[in-house]
């Protein structure tokens, strides 16, 4: 685009000379006859440089000079001012009205044109200077917001003055406005849980005191008493005798995951639990010793002071203290607890759900018993023990403080309490048939109850009448033939029966027992347990076996339910381990459906989910060959709402026995139908309040009534893959916002590489062409122009050096190289080489000491030590020559089984108060200005960062005046 330049002059003839040369040489031109139009045509046109006649009527180029620049852009603009003027005093007054240059009358052409690409030239240059700085600048704040999105804050405190400096974010997290700026620890410590305070002060002072690493967890309290968790690291800083002066660190606020966490590991543990004991269970434990186990356990894992076992005694008015945790000496097996409607036992006893107490003392709906008052029990929880015909009794904890249970610890307590409802339902079944066997012992002797006698050689075959009423036959509707029997016996028991009748017959065992199905006579099938014993001829010939049946159908189911409560157990603590040991949602789903469809003998298990849109997708199946496989489609569902939704999100549950006679909309019917379903069950599964989506099993083969237990199965894995689903999407929002970090790194090393090649060339242009201005226009510069042409060179060197040394900063670690065996004494004598002519200019004496062998990075190596030696040749004192010592000292750290070595690199040059140490190793930091002492203030900051990479340390001893010694301590092998 060609550049407009705004020609101000009252003399027709000075601006048309102007005019043509300016266009000559590829420039737009404007013109303006004097100060006033000029102002005007600069607003119209935004030229991008002015020539200003200093000497016109009105309003002369001074004061039209001071008027462009309070105009919107005029700040930037170069203006030239031509003026006949050469009195000193006139310069003074152009710069100070606000001239970028002047020119003096007569003009010379080639001095003017080369002005004017000079002033232009440097003008854009600036100005995309200034828009990469503002670039630079923009993805800095983004990074400060990736820091705030992650909940990380920094903080530095200096040991010595015991003064903490927080980061805003710190400061947002503790809520605390007197949280000052400038903080001392102990006023940090009081904020930190009175648990934690010794654990984090021991922490700070091993880090402190023996090097160790400082990497905690811990709480802290808030000023209105809530809790929060932190995750702190730090670094130590320490001076040249190994004194600790300086500690920084970042905090995150790592509350949710330790919640989360915290919450996982306590349900699992109560699932574990309800598994042990059911198993226990299972095995035929003691009833006593299996209510014992209960109790302890529900005081452990519940953390209650007090837990008990109430048995509701005969006539249902009194319940025995039977077993319990905690109470005095002499209570459990002797105390009796009114069990009246206005008491909280007998409320207990005819409430049809978990009965919880926050606050006794207050309690509104019944009286609280004697025996908690006595125990300054504050709250509790109570549920009821269930048995066949009628309660057991309660199951319950209390605690001396003020308690909210949740929902996981009501179910918990209901969990144990089915378990012993199970359990004492089985040694009831037990007692029974041991009393059946009696009279099965009795009837043999001659009640002929529940007998049969086998004539082998006729097979003919003696059926009591108890016999035939087990099975709901009257006495003349069964014959006595072996057929009567055999074609009733379940067809996958017959052949295994019939083979145990053989091997009686055979005397391999001695006495024939099995446990098979009968099929009643209204089609439903009786577990028996059969025994007999067989009669033999003299030729060893069975002639005959008589015995009994016994109906053991309801301990079969009581053991059924039980082996189902385990596997229910199971399945929850392995969902649990599995949210617990991986966020891998698919697998977990994927275990659920295939663990439920099995467990629940559906035909069909599957997964919705449930987005945004209101679009639903078959996201998990588990389905029995030969029905239709719905995974992976979009399933449309006219019926299915927003009213639906929200009643799901409210946790709805939907059990249909028969669709075609359940009370649902055609259209829905329809969609069943589509996948040969006769029945379902249906419970939400909840994300963070909001329904992620459905977990639904399908009967497809025939309808089915759904009982308590399938339902509450279903519930408790929806709430766990609610859980899991979140934590999944706590990881992904997590893993994408480190990616996004690094990702917004990288962009940056790449930006300030590109940036610096880019603005390296206009420099080594103005550069250039000042040699060339310098060798070819020398005689017709004036002295001020010659000295304004040795500034701008000098400045294009200044910055050429400050942006190849903000290009070595960033290279240290995108360009760095692997870590090799490094000589640092070769590499010194190479230092010192190239710094041959320095140290002649200077006269400088170099005193080169034992210098080790470390495993670091060669090139870097070779730059701290240029700097570190070219420091102090550069900042000597003039009135003596400089003197650099370097030597290095090798010693071992005990704690982390390692050698160090500290290189030295000392002068007797000017030196510096110490008081400046935490700055001198930052960017751009001088102690001195560029017209006493050159360079650029980053080559300190490329040592840090040399250091730093390498996993060392580096700080400096000085005094004004009496010269400096860097010290740089780094591992021998890395």
């Amino acid at each position: 685009m060609t550049n407009l330049i705004l020609v101000v002059d009252d003399d027709r003839l000075t601006r048309m000379q102007l005019r043509e040369l300016l266009k000559s040489a590829g420039y737009s031109v404007a013109e303006a006859i004097n100060g006033e139009e000029a102002l005007t045509v600069y607003t119209q046109l935004q030229p991008d440089m002015v020539l200003l006649d200093a000497l016109m009527p009105q309003m002369d180029g001074f004061k039209c000079c001071e008027r462009l620049r309070q105009l919107p852009g005029g700040e930037d603009i170069p203006i030239l001012i031509i003026t006949a003027l050469y009195e000193e005093s006139s310069v003074e007054k152009a710069f100070n009205a606000g001239a970028t240059d002047y020119i003096t009358k007569p003009i010379q052409w080639l001095v003017l044109r080369q002005r004017v690409h000079r002033l232009l030239e440097a003008h854009h240059t600036m100005k995309k200077l200034r828009q990469q700085t503002e670039q630079a600048r923009w993805h800095e704040a983004q990074l400060r917001i990736a820091l705030s999105a992650a909940h990380m804050g920094v903080w530095d405190w200096d040991i010595v003055t015991n003064k903490i400096i927080w980061s805003d974010i710190i400061r947002t997290l503790f809520e605390q406005a007197s949280l000052n700026v400038n903080q001392t620890y102990e006023n940090f410590l009081s904020f930190v849980h009175p648990q934690d305070r010794d654990l984090l002060d021991r922490a700070l002072h091993s880090a402190i005191e023996e090097g160790g690493e400082y990497n905690i967890e811990y709480r802290i309290v808030l000023p209105d008493g809530t809790i929060r968790w932190l995750g702190s690291q730090g670094l130590i800083f320490r001076n040249s005798s190994g004194k600790a002066v300086r500690m920084s660190g970042i905090d995150m606020d790592i509350t949710a995951s330790k919640t989360a966490q915290e919450a996982l590991e306590v349900h699992a543990s109560q699932q574990a639990l309800v598994a042990e004991l059911s198993q226990a269970a299972l095995a035929r434990m003691d009833l006593d010793t299996l209510m014992q186990q209960a109790v302890k356990c529900i005081a452990q894992c519940l953390d209650v002071e007090y837990s008990k076992i109430l048995e509701l005694l005969p006539g249902g008015n009194e319940l025995l203290l039977r077993f319990g945790v905690g109470w005095h000496s002499g209570v459990v097996g002797t105390e009796i607890i009114n069990a009246a409607e206005n008491s909280q036992a007998g409320y207990t006893i005819n409430s049809p759900e978990a009965v919880i107490v926050e606050d006794l003392i207050n309690e509104t709906r019944f009286q609280g018993p004697q025996l908690l008052l006595e125990h300054n029990v504050v709250s509790g929880l109570s549920v009821i023990i269930h048995g066949k015909e009628s309660p057991f009794g309660i199951l319950a904890a209390h605690t001396t403080k003020q308690r909210t249970f949740s929902t996981d610890d009501t179910f918990f307590l209901q969990a144990i309490a089915n378990v012993l409802a199970t359990a004492i339902e089985r040694q009831r079944m037990e007692n029974a048939l041991r009393e059946s066997e009696q009279r099965w012992q009795l009837a043999v002797k001659g009640t002929n109850d529940g007998i049969w006698d086998w004539n082998v050689k006729t097979d003919q075959v003696f059926f009591s009448t108890r016999w035939k009423e087990m099975l709901g036959y009257a006495d003349q509707e069964i014959k006595n033939n072996l057929d009567e029997w055999s074609s009733r016996v379940h067809p996958e028991d017959i052949d295994r029966v019939m083979q145990t009748i053989q091997n009686h017959f055979d005397n391999k065992i001695p006495f024939y027992i099995t446990e098979h199905r009968v099929r009643c006579k209204d089609g439903t099938y009786k577990w028996i347990l059969d025994r007999g014993k067989a009669l033999w001829d003299a030729d060893g010939n069975v002639v005959r076996m008589a015995g009994s049946h016994t109906d053991v159908t309801e301990r079969k189911r009581v053991q059924e339910e039980l082996i189902r409560q385990n596997l229910r157990s199971q399945l929850f603590a392995d969902v649990t381990l599995k949210i617990r040991t991986s966020l891998q949602i698919d697998q977990i789903l994927q275990t659920s459906v295939t663990e439920v469809q099995k467990l629940l003998h559906a035909d069909r298990v599957l997964i919705l989910r449930i987005f945004s849109d209101g679009s639903i997708v078959v996201v998990k199946e588990a389905v029995v060959p030969g029905l239709p496989v719905v995974y992976g489609q979009k399933i449309n569902d006219p019926c299915f709402g927003k009213e639906y939704i929200e009643k799901y999100r409210q946790g709805r549950i939907s059990a249909i026995t028969d669709i075609e006679q359940a009370d649902i909309q055609p259209c829905h019917v329809e969609l069943l139908k589509r996948f040969s379903v006769k029945a379902n069950l249906v419970v939400p599964i909840i994300r963070q309040n909001q329904l992620w989506g459905l977990l639904i099993a399908h009967q497809c083969g025939s309808p089915r009534e759904w009982n308590e237990w399938e339902s509450e199965l279903l519930k408790q894995l929806a709430d766990q893959m609610g859980i899991a689903a979140s934590q999944a999407k706590m990881l992904e929002q997590e893993t994408r916002q480190r990616e996004e970090l690094t990702r917004s790194n990288e962009e940056l090393q790449q930006f300030a590489f590109i940036a610096s090649h880019d603005l390296q060339e206009p420099l080594r242009k103005i550069i250039a062409f000042g040699d060339r201005l310098k060798a070819t226009c020398e005689n017709a510069l004036t002295d001020k122009g010659y000295d304004y042409l040795q500034r701008m060179e000098n400045a294009a060197q200044r910055m050429q050096a400050l942006i190849e040394d903000l290009l070595t900063l960033s290279r240290l670690t995108t360009k760095a190289q692997p870590f090799v065996q490094v000589n640092l004494a070769q590499v010194t004598h190479e230092v010192l080489s190239d710094l041959e002519i320095v140290i002649a200019q200077t006269k400088a004496r170099i005193e080169i000491g034992e210098l080790p062998t470390i495993e670091a990075d060669p090139l870097q190596m070779r730059q701290l030590l240029q700097n570190l030696i070219g420091n102090a040749l550069k900042f000597h004192l003039k009135t003596e020559p400089p003197l650099v010592k370097i030597y290095s000292r090798i010693f071992t750290n005990q704690q982390l089984s390692s050698d160090y070595c500290e290189i030295v690199v000392e002068d007797n040059g000017i030196g510096f108060d110490e008081k400046y140490l935490g700055k001198i190793f930052n960017v751009f930091q001088r102690l001195h200005g560029r017209t006493e002492y050159q360079g650029t203030g980053i080559g300190l900051a490329i040592c840090r960062k040399i250091v730093e990479r390498h996993q060392g340390t580096i700080t400096a001893n000085s005094e004004p005046g009496k010269g400096a010694s860097f010290i740089v301590k780094l591992k021998v092998k890395s």
